[in-house]
């Protein structure tokens, strides 16, 4: 008796330390618990671009023995951010460490026909962002692994479907983005969407789209009603939609769940840095420049270090420098220090007066400064007058073919610098105004 009282206190013992070590597992992986029959993957290395410049994005990729990996901004915790290998990372602007977990699956038998197999009508919708996401609510009576589900297309082009699963808190544990084919309205075509997602033993998780194609989702009157099972390790509970279990009655999307029983085996997570270098400022020099027309984007003076010029605001357009400038063009500029480009300077050119003043001997403008009315002499006839300000844009134009003197209103104008730009037949005249 005594023999066996002992036995027991030290397999009491033993469960007692088995329990600790699988609650501390627990603690270091909250999402998860090792066990349920998997091998523990194992990280071998992680790579990235080491370094990138400010405002841009990073892949990320980490070699292991999983079956898949996730990505965290925290060596602990929940701080879920994708999932996958190559994994791009949103846009950076800071020196920032994220941290790969590899994960296998329990070595349970797939089981297929979970939840409902199948909808009865075409009845479709997309996701209304204004009440995104939708999806269903289902309990997990014990631990397993959402495979994969059934969706069925009914829009007519190509289109990407984001799901998440959602606990009881409506943190987001899991997050995958699928490039779906075109589907049809009249007879829509079923997808089978990959998610390998764990679901911990618990209730009120969601399962939702929070943003979709147009896809066939059932009304109360088209399906029996909800509980549906899922095998043997949970059930779906009801619909839901804007992340407050409404619609409850309505059967959103997902069908034919493909589950597997068990828990997860995780990896330790394993770091990788990504270095972001500040970008450089811009350039310097004057937003208005004289120039000689025709002369190269070169001649002007700009400050800035591995100059980089560009037709458009965007910088979409690069062009040489050896580019021959046009008047009351504005061109951009940009500079690259330790690789990493810094925003575009814009420059507006006006060709010098003296140049073309000799094509136009006798035309005048008065007052300048003006404060309302500017007075344009000359002796042919005026036929047109373009009014630009000082980023190059047109702000007014007038035509006139019979007169020699032309009075043009300024009044509306704020003070400021602005450029006329006078046309009589071929010939073209620009003068530097100052409003008053």
């Amino acid at each position: 008796m005594k023999k066996n009282y002992n036995f027991n206190k030290k397999a009491i013992c033993l469960n007692l330390v088995f329990l600790f070590v699988g609650l501390l597992g627990f603690a270091q992986n909250n999402h998860v618990i090792n066990g349920g029959g998997c091998t523990t993957p194992v990280i071998s290395a992680t790579d990235g671009p080491g370094t990138i410049c400010e405002g841009n994005t990073a892949t990320l990729t980490a070699t292991h023995n999983g079956d898949t990996v996730n990505w965290y901004d925290a060596e602990t915790g929940d701080a879920y951010l994708g999932s996958g290998s190559p994994f791009e990372t949103d846009i950076l602007t800071t020196t920032t460490s994220f941290w790969a977990e590899a994960v296998n699956g329990g070595s349970g038998t797939p089981v297929t026909g979970a939840a409902r197999v199948a909808p009865a009508s075409n009845s479709n919708s997309a996701v209304n962002p204004g009440t995104a996401p939708w999806g269903l609510a289902f309990d997990a009576s014990e631990a397993f692994t959402i495979n994969s589900v059934d969706v069925y297309l009914a829009s007519s082009t190509p289109s990407d479907l984001v799901v998440q699963l959602k606990d009881n808190s409506l943190s987001v544990l899991e997050e995958i983005t699928i490039s779906l084919p075109a589907g049809s309205s009249s007879s829509p075509v079923v997808f089978t969407a990959p998610l390998d997602f764990f679901v911990p033993t618990g209730t009120n998780y969601n399962l939702v789209a929070d943003s979709s194609p147009v896809l066939v989702r059932e009304f109360s009157s088209e399906h029996p009603g909800f509980p549906y099972p899922l095998g043997s390790v949970g059930s779906v509970t009801g619909g839901t939609i804007n992340d407050n279990d409404a619609n409850s009655t309505v059967y959103y999307f997902f069908y034919n769940w493909t589950v597997t029983a068990g828990a997860q085996c995780v990896s330790a997570r394993a770091e990788e840095v990504v270095t972001v270098t500040p970008s450089p400022d811009a350039p310097t020099g004057a937003s208005t420049q004289f120039i000689v027309p025709g002369d190269p984007l070169s001649s002007l003076s700009v400050t800035g270090e591995n100059l980089r010029w560009y037709s458009d605001s965007a910088g979409t357009n690069e062009i040489p420098d050896t580019t021959p400038m046009e008047d009351l063009t504005t061109y951009y500029v940009s500079q690259t220090v330790n690789g990493c480009e810094s925003d575009l300077l814009a420059i507006t050119v006006v060709a010098e007066a003296g140049v073309e003043d000799n094509l136009l001997s006798g035309i005048t403008f008065y007052p300048n400064p003006v404060a309302d009315i500017l007075t344009i002499q000359y002796k042919e006839k005026i036929n047109h007058i373009i009014v630009i300000n000082m980023l190059g844009q047109n702000i007014l134009d007038m035509y006139n073919n019979s007169t020699l003197e032309v009075e043009v209103n300024l009044s509306s104008l704020t003070q400021g610098t602005y450029f006329i730009k006078v046309f009589s037949g071929d010939k073209t005249f620009t003068e530097r105004v100052i409003k008053k």
